[in-house]
This record gives C-alpha cells, sequence and structure tokens, in this order.
C-alpha cells in the first residue's frame, strides 16, 4: 500500500487534480460523434502546467479541420486559493508553457483570468471547461460539414 499524502501526486495541486479526475470521467464531446467510424472526433489533450506556485494543467484541442486550436490551464490561484481557468486560443505540435503561450488580452495579471471559483468547487470548474470545449467544437464544425 502507498502513502495517501503522496500517492499519484505529480506536482499539480489537489484543486487542479480534482477538476481533471472530473475531467477524465466525463471526456467525450457528443456533437463530435461520427457515425461511419464509430469514434469521437473531438480528442483533448492534457499536459502538465506549472507557473511558479501555481501548478495545475493545460488542456487542448484541435478543432475538427486542425486549423484552430483551444486551450485551457487551471491551477490553484496562488494568492486566493481559488481555482482559476485561463481560456485562449493557439496552435502548437507541443503542450504550451507559461513561456510560450500567447494570452491576446487574458491573463494580463495574475488577477486577469477568465473563469475563477473557490477551491473546493472543482465539479464546477470541470463543467465550465467542458462547456467551454462543446462550444469550441460547434464554432468551429460551422461549415465543414
Amino acid at each position: 500500500m502507498e502513502n495517501l499524502n503522496t500517492y499519484m501526486k505529480d506536482g499539480a495541486c489537489p484543486s487542479a487534480r480534482a477538476v481533471l479526475a472530473y475531467l477524465q470521467n466525463n471526456n467525450e464531446i457528443e456533437e463530435s460523434w461520427d457515425d461511419k467510424y464509430k469514434e469521437y472526433k473531438a480528442k483533448p489533450k492534457i499536459a502538465r502546467w506549472g507557473n511558479c506556485r501555481e501548478q495545475g494543467y493545460i488542456i487542448s484541442m484541435r478543432s475538427a479541420d486542425y486549423n484552430q486550436q483551444i486551450n485551457i490551464t487551471f491551477f490553484e490561484h496562488r494568492n486566493t486559493d481559488n481555482i482559476c481557468a485561463v481560456i485562449w486560443k493557439q496552435r502548437s505540435i507541443n503542450p504550451l508553457t507559461i513561456d510560450n503561450a500567447k494570452f491576446g488580452n487574458i491573463y494580463k495579471t495574475k488577477y486577469d483570468t477568465s473563469f475563477e471559483v473557490g477551491y473546493y468547487e472543482a465539479f464546477k470548474m470541470a463543467e465550465w471547461i467542458t462547456k467551454q470545449l462543446i462550444n469550441f467544437w460547434k464554432q468551429t464544425i460551422k461549415g465543414d460539414k
């Protein structure tokens, strides 16, 4: 048996790991179902995100035509302990990091996030992230049928 305090720790904060668990339990985007090939076309990808004390994850997903990519990072805020998310579009072959992310008009300061919930509201954050992925898929699939 493993120690409860260290089991499955990857460096992300517990709040971000809780959000990830919810996302992993509900990771199919129904709107992307391909009846011909019997699979989901939307393929969200996950990687670790680190920004000093803000340790979490980045989820990225390409549009069906691979011309666009949505990125959502989520982490526990270093000052408020709330779970924060930053969403932006930027294409990349490899996982984006704080060093190469081009946020545009968001995340100019550590308080300039896209969405924020209490540290105990991991499910609410996971729901918000899922909605963003679904909305991105719907918006980018228009005209692609």
